[in-house]
């Protein structure tokens, strides 16, 4: 049974600040792929549009070069925040085949996941339905959905960036099933690269992996992207995911439960972190229970601190308000283009915005906000014109120049 699908944002958005400042919530990587990416590998026959924050979907489309097309036919409305596994995806294919002519709504917990509408019943007296905001629960007020199927799943949404930390670890171990043309790496110890679990370890092209490196798969799966270096003296554990054109320097420490996205250079200590896409944390220094956002950099032994000397769950300080993560362990969430300055320490579950420079010793505040030049609150603001200026520069540097959408939304969230 086909259908087409439409991933919505949730009118929640601003809790997965400060991912949320720059990126739709499909976006966020959760395993190896980000939660969009899953949902068009495990429904590749479905034509996929996007609904939520006008200009951040701008942004997100110029930058992914997609077409936002029309969706058609029978409908799958998923929430943006939705961590989407094979097994989920396959009960949803299942209930919808076995049900087509009916509207249903996936539940977990009893919060609505997702739901269908089939063609027949999308229109309302001929008209095209329009919800009145363009988030996923506006569409729920679509008259098909009031004699509606439920079907209780099993499912996690990624509420607020730290879930996407907790979840990391399953997410990997799923993911791990989507890179079927990826070469298992068998150990060398002729070549001095010695490989635990070698058909849990695998590799796409190019891959360059320097003598006395220890890729250790016993506790889970190890994903090496393709065009990826890592040198000598590096030890990493899986579950593990390392994304396309990526360099681990030397003597590098990754721990389990990590992902390191495209175009990042990481070396030091890393622990149940996920680092997104073009960042770099190439020195000493430990980061630990950690989501950094793109085009950060982490200067020369940053450290974060991932737990309270008192082992109780960690507050942080999240639009204006004290929320309790109920997580023990949770290290610095890092907004887009920021910069912290060498031996930079950052306290347990500190947030910092988009575009902030962190410099000067001692320990930070809690909460930095975006487009700060030092760090603390009555640091100067960083004038946008320069944080632009500062970002093209950078970027150049690995061969990308943003879209115009993109400065666009730099320019909206300044503002």
């Amino acid at each position: 049974m086909s259908f087409s699908i439409l991933i919505a944002e949730s009118q929640s958005i601003e809790n997965l600040y400060p991912f949320s400042l720059l990126h739709c919530s499909w976006e966020i990587r959760c395993g190896a792929l980000r939660l969009f990416e899953k949902i068009r590998y495990r429904f590749p026959e479905s034509i996929i549009s996007f609904s939520g924050r006008g200009a951040h979907i701008r942004s997100f489309l110029s930058r992914f070069l997609i077409d936002n097309k029309q969706s058609n036919g029978n409908l799958l409305i998923l929430h943006g925040g939705l961590l989407l596994t094979q097994t989920l995806a396959t009960i949803i294919e299942q209930k919808i085949k076995n049900n087509h002519l009916n509207s249903i709504l996936f539940t977990s917990n009893s919060k609505i996941i997702a739901y269908y509408i089939p063609e027949a019943l999308l229109r309302i007296d001929e008209q095209e339905f329009q919800p009145i905001s363009p988030f996923f629960e506006d569409y729920l007020t679509h008259p098909a959905l009031n004699d509606a199927v439920n079907h209780e799943v099993e499912a996690h949404i990624i509420t607020y960036i730290w879930d996407a930390i907790h979840h990391n670890e399953n997410a990997l171990i799923d993911d791990f099933k989507c890179f079927k043309d990826y070469d298992s790496l068998p150990s060398s110890p002729q070549l001095g690269v010695f490989v635990e679990n070698s058909d849990m370890v695998i590799t796409g092209a190019n891959c360059s992996i320097s003598p006395n490196v220890v890729l250790d798969a016993s506790e889970g799966p190890i994903i090496i992207g393709s065009n990826v270096r890592i040198m000598p003296q590096s030890t990493i554990i899986g579950p593990c995911f390392i994304g396309d054109n990526s360099l681990v320097k030397i003597g590098a420490k990754i721990y389990g439960n990590t992902s390191i996205g495209e175009y990042c250079k990481v070396a030091g200590e890393i622990d149940s972190s996920i680092i997104h896409a073009y960042s770099s944390k190439q020195h000493e220094g430990f980061v630990g229970n950690s989501y950094i956002c793109e085009w950060v950099n982490l200067g020369a032994d940053c450290n974060t601190s991932n737990l309270k000397n008192t082992y109780g769950n960690i507050t942080v300080q999240l639009n204006g308000a004290q929320v309790n993560t109920g997580e023990m362990f949770l290290g610095l969430l890092c907004g887009d283009h920021t910069k912290a300055g060498i031996n930079t320490m950052f306290t347990t579950g500190t947030i910092i915005g988009i575009f902030s420079n962190i410099v000067g010793g001692g320990f930070f505040p809690q909460s930095i906000s975006s487009f700060n030049w030092g760090g603390h609150i009555d640091s100067p603001v960083y004038q946008l014109e320069k944080a632009i200026s500062v970002a093209e520069i950078v970027m150049k540097r690995r061969n990308y120049i943003p879209t115009e959408e993109e400065k666009d939304l730099w320019r909206t969230v300044f503002s």
